[in-house]
């Protein structure tokens, strides 16, 4: 321990000394050691300025156009006067450089070698692929070919058959697919309805009937009376067309179960299945259908009924003359009245029928009689009994039922007119009428421009928008056994009045010849009846209903219980396809 150190109970401890402090008597603050500030350069300063703030970093020379505000609001710049103490920021970016992002150049050789290993690994793949579908399929390019051309030929059938429509939904798009709205059913199905079978329609068209015969007349049983048609409308052009105008008569919508004469058939065992023209034809073309209808089947005893709902007059979906059903875009159902929806095409379809084919038949001349001049429908009161139509009751045989029994068919079939055959026989006819209501929204052409130079394109367009409808009047033709099929076109004469028409032109066919070019395959049709006869036969006695969905390709068959449809007010229909009219005179 030296000298400087003391003892502190026993330890050494460090001498602390007390710097000299100079008294400033004359106020606040050191003396005698500012001297050596006095010459240092000195900037002034705003006492408004933040305290804290060590340097200015953002310079004058660089935002001198920017203002401050202190927390005062007051605006100002820098107050200072001199700028020793400001920070002035070098532009001399000579010692800057940019990284080199581009690609590098490469040689006309490394491109060559690079352009031929992508085409080898390209042909490796491609070789590699036709490797495949030999061995997946096994067969060679010949044979690929054949296919193809297998299933467009199926395709373009498919299509004929209208399925075009449902195979694009409409619709036109995919992508409208899923924007498609769904159609109603022609009756809510009620949950006691059990389903019996479902037929799909891609089963339906592999089956076949051959070898049926055309049918026989039943003797005594054929009433009305004809006109004759009036040659002078296979005249008629396009500018030379006629207005068509509504003529006067009484229509009838006769179901099965309410015809008399079918009631008598029935009591003299001529037949065990009895059904009308409609109902059969609506049937039979099932297939090329889109929209949603129904038939209800009656077991009686051995003998089956094939009938339709009592809605009044022509509402039933049975007699609806449906316009569009199988266009690519067919019409829409939109809510409130609209003169282009289903329903109200359908109503107009109708009036244009009725009126045309009484106005092309000379009324006031000779007329054809048959064995009964005056149909069992018609009331002996009724001035106006004239319908224009006659009926005949046809039979056929339909082979051995699954009970073993012969099937025999009784349908009740209708003629719209004659007309005189080139060796001056009498031949019978059934009178149609199509209608173009606007060719913009139908997908077709229009008739006024191309129906005289191309009216092969018009009546190809007709198969494609409507060949159920199509279908069903071939077959109507078919089951009458009618000689000639008289089509005639009929269009607006204003698109949005659909009130008024004109006659264009006319076109008639044999139906045997009408039926091979729609494609219409009458062995297909005979045996698609004959598998739904079976399918009721199968059943115990009651009441059926055959209804075909409203959104997908089957028909199902549901049973019903005892008194449906018995009533006279019949549930509404939710279709926006069916025809609102009743029996009307037009």
């Amino acid at each position: 321990m030296t000298k400087d150190e003391e003892q502190i109970d026993g330890l050494p401890a460090s001498i602390f000394d007390l710097p000299d402090v100079t008294e400033n008597s004359n106020g606040w603050g050191p003396t005698g050691m500012l001297d050596r500030f006095r010459n240092l350069p000195y900037q002034q300063f705003n006492k408004a300025d933040k305290v804290g703030k060590v340097a200015d970093w953002i310079g004058l020379d660089r935002y001198q156009d920017r203002y401050r505000r202190d927390r005062y609001g007051a605006q100002y710049t820098s107050g200072a006067v001199g700028s020793q103490y400001d920070y002035v920021h070098d532009a001399d970016d000579s010692s800057f450089q940019l990284v080199d992002t581009s690609r590098p150049q490469r040689s006309m050789m490394q491109r060559g070698n690079k352009m031929r290993q992508q085409q080898f690994y390209r042909k490796l793949m491609q070789k590699e692929r036709d490797r495949r579908i030999q061995a997946g399929y096994g067969q060679n390019q010949k044979m690929s070919r054949s296919i193809a051309k297998e299933r467009q030929k199926a395709f373009k059938q498919w299509q004929r058959r209208g399925g075009g429509a449902r195979g694009r939904g409409g619709y036109g798009r995919w992508d409208q697919r899923s924007q498609q709205k769904s159609r109603m059913p022609s009756v809510n199905v009620r949950p006691e309805w059990n389903i019996l079978e479902e037929m799909d329609f891609p089963r339906l068209l592999k089956l076949s009937l051959p070898n049926v015969d055309s049918g026989e007349d039943i003797n005594g049983h054929r009433y009305g009376t004809l006109y004759y048609y009036d040659k002078g409308f296979d005249r008629v052009t396009v500018k030379s067309e006629r207005r068509l105008q509504r003529c006067g008569g009484t229509f009838y919508a006769i179901s099965t179960t309410d015809d008399p004469v079918i009631e008598k058939l029935a009591m003299e065992n001529a037949g065990n299945v009895f059904a009308t023209d409609i109902v059969l034809a609506t049937l039979m073309a099932c297939t090329r259908s889109v929209y949603s209808w129904d038939v209800v089947a009656v077991r009686i005893g051995d003998k089956l009924f094939f009938d339709k709902r009592d809605t009044g007059g022509f509402s039933n979906p049975v007699d609806s003359l449906t316009v569009s059903e199988t266009a690519t875009e067919p019409p829409h159902a939109e809510d409130g009245p609209n003169i282009n929806s289903p329903k109200s095409l359908a109503t107009e379809a109708l009036y244009i029928n009725q009126n045309f084919r009484r106005m092309v038949l000379r009324r006031d001349g000779e007329s054809y009689k048959f064995d009964h001049p005056r149909i069992p429908f018609d009331e002996e009161d009724d001035p106006n009994a004239d319908s224009c139509v006659a009926y005949k009751y046809r039979r056929w045989n339909l082979g051995s039922g699954v009970d073993g029994k012969p099937v025999n068919l009784v349908c009740r079939t209708e003629h719209d007119g004659v007309v005189l055959g080139p060796n001056g026989e009498t031949q019978t006819l059934t009178i149609k009428a199509f209608n173009e209501w606007d060719s913009r929204c139908s997908g077709g052409v229009d008739w006024r421009s191309k129906l005289d130079t191309q009216k092969g394109a018009v009546l190809a367009t007709e198969l494609q928008n409507n060949s159920c409808k199509l279908a069903k009047w071939t077959l109507q033709a078919l089951l009458a056994g009618s000689d000639q099929i008289k089509f005639g076109y009929v269009s607006r004469l204003n698109v949005r009045n659909p009130a008024e028409h004109s006659i264009l032109g006319t076109q008639q066919y044999k139906p045997t010849e009408f039926a091979t070019n729609i494609t219409l395959n009458l062995d297909n049709a005979w045996g698609i009846l004959r598998c739904v006869i079976d399918a009721c036969m199968k059943q115990p006695p009651g009441k059926y209903l055959i209804m075909k969905d409203p959104n997908k390709a089957v028909m199902r068959l549901y049973t019903l219980p005892e008194g449906t449809f018995d009533s006279s007010e019949e549930e509404p229909l939710s279709s926006d396809e069916d025809v609102d009219d009743d029996e009307t005179e037009a």
